[in-house]
């Protein structure tokens, strides 16, 4: 029943749960986490789960300094942030245009392997 409960919460279709001592809400279910073939809800949604759970604030820290070091978080939301595939933050305000400029460009890489 573990597994089922956390792949619907992956999907989205119930509410991730609380998180078990000591580790965080995204723990065991990365998928909801990453960007790259999921929309600007699941983006959203990964976001205010982010701003709940009880371990922001050392994630916060661990996401800062990966990016010091050159290996932060890529198409990926960490931390409460979105970032791109340069490891940049996405402004929240322009999640929606960042999902349409990559689906649009992916389509365009997509359309020109095929050709």
């Amino acid at each position: 029943m573990r597994a089922v409960r956390v792949e619907l919460e992956v999907r989205g279709v119930v509410p991730i749960r609380g998180a078990e001592p000591g580790k965080g809400l995204c723990a065991g279910k990365s998928r909801s986490w990453e960007m790259d073939g999921r929309t600007v809800v699941e983006w959203r949604r990964a976001i205010s789960s982010c701003e709940a759970c009880p371990l922001l604030a050392q994630c916060r820290i661990d996401a800062a300094a990966s990016a010091e070091r050159g290996d932060g978080p890529q198409r990926m939301i960490m931390a409460g942030k979105a970032y791109d595939s340069h490891g940049n933050i996405v402004d929240g305000e322009r999640l929606g245009l960042y999902e349409s400029l990559t689906t649009a460009t992916r389509r365009r890489r997509d359309s020109e392997v095929a050709a």
